[in-house]
Parts: C-alpha cells; structure tokens; sequence
C-alpha cells in the first residue's frame, strides 16, 4: 500500500473541492475503494489510478512528479520510479511547461490486469520493451510482444494486461485531448 500516493490522490481531491462521491461518480470506482486508497490501506491498479487521475482532472504524471528542480534536457533515463504492487511506474517526462505528450515506463506485474474496458480523452502509443501484453480494442484483441507497439486514440474502449507468469515492461507516452484536437 502507498500511503503518500494516497496522501497526493486525497491533496489533488480536496484542492479541486471535491467529495470522494464526486471522484466515484466521475471514475465509476466505489467511495470505500477510493477512501481506502486515500488512506494507503487498499492498493490501486494503473487502471484504477488512470481513472482517478481523469475524475481530478490531472494527468497520472502528476502522481509520479519530482519536487526536485528539473530540465526538460536530462541524460538520466528515471526520473521517478513509483513501485505498487500491481505494477511500477517511472515518469520521463522533463520539465516543460504544458508538455505536448506524457511518456512513462510502466511494468505490469505478473497476472496484473483490470476487468473492464476503460476510455480516457487523447491518444496513447505503447511498445512492449519487454514480456507479452495482451490488448483488446473494442472489436480487436491481440497480443503484443517486445519490439512491437501500437497507436489508438483512448476514446476507443480498451483493456491491455499481463497474463503471463513474468512482468511486462512498457514504454507508454499519451496525449490528451487538447493536444490531440490542436494538431488537427
């Protein structure tokens, strides 16, 4: 369990004056679940924790950000490593100011999934850097292996998880969906 990550979740909630009823009805997660996040006694999916960063209106980087000063040129590859026990994110994003895209190394855990398919404003690419990951699109299911990746706006419906007994390792990098319609 991570209680600062719960701390920040719960920081980011009441400086935007919302109620954890809010957060549930805008990520459709249970108001014990959320407070039992908030209180670091429940542990959280990347799934889940995408769908709170969404009803608080932040990007997931923002749970993932070094208070330290930094340069958006940076030869150092890890910015911030978060280890949860269903997966372990690194945030790579440098210091810019209303960056244009969120790039992030995430590791599914083994047998790490979630059982619903989720949509979120903008577009994410992901290559698989290590392990399998198996993907569903609306209509499209496949499984992903090192070296090869894929592109999709996140307004389709998806799932993608780890069924295998090693870890996956992701380099993901997502937009939302202001950048996405400015590019148009």
């Amino acid at each position: 369990m991570d209680v600062e990550l719960g701390r920040e979740i719960q920081r980011i909630r009441k400086m935007n004056k919302l109620t954890l009823k809010d957060v549930s009805e805008k990520s459709g997660l249970s108001v014990s679940f959320l407070s039992q996040v908030e209180r670091g006694i429940s542990s959280v999916t990347f799934t889940s924790l995408r769908r709170i960063a969404e009803a608080l209106d932040v990007h997931i980087n923002l749970f993932f950000e070094e208070s330290v000063e930094k340069s958006s040129i940076n030869k150092q590859t890890i910015k911030k490593t978060a280890d949860q026990p269903n997966f372990t994110f690194t945030n790579l994003v440098g210091d810019m100011e209303n960056p244009l895209f969120f790039p992030a190394r995430i590791e599914l855990k083994p047998g790490e999934s979630h059982t619903h398919p989720y949509s979120h404003q903008g577009q994410e690419f992901v290559y698989i850097l290590e392990g399998e990951l198996k993907v569903i699109l609306q209509d499209y299911s496949d499984t992903f292996y090192m070296n090869e990746s894929f592109h999709i706006d996140s307004m389709q419906e998806h799932i993608w998880f780890n069924e295998t007994n090693q870890p996956v390792t992701l380099l993901v990098v997502s937009a939302n969906a202001d950048v996405a319609s400015s590019e148009k």
